[in-house]
C-alpha cells in the first residue's frame, strides 16, 4: 500500500504516507464492518430467528 501511495504522490513525506496508509486501513476495516452489518439486517428479513 505504501508503494502505491508513493507512486501517486511522489513528493509526499514518509510521515504523510504513513498517515494516509493508516487512514486507508481504518476506512477499509470500517467499510467491511458496515457491509457485514447491512448484510445481517437484510438477511434477517428472509431468515427467521434471533441474531442478537
Amino acid at each position: 500500500m505504501t508503494g502505491a501511495i508513493a507512486r501517486i504522490l511522489p513528493r509526499a513525506s514518509a510521515e504523510f504516507v504513513a498517515i494516509v496508509d493508516t487512514f486507508v486501513s481504518v476506512a477499509l476495516f470500517s467499510g467491511v464492518g458496515l457491509l457485514l452489518s447491512l448484510s445481517v439486517l437484510i438477511l434477517d428479513q428472509y431468515i427467521p430467528g434471533e441474531w442478537f
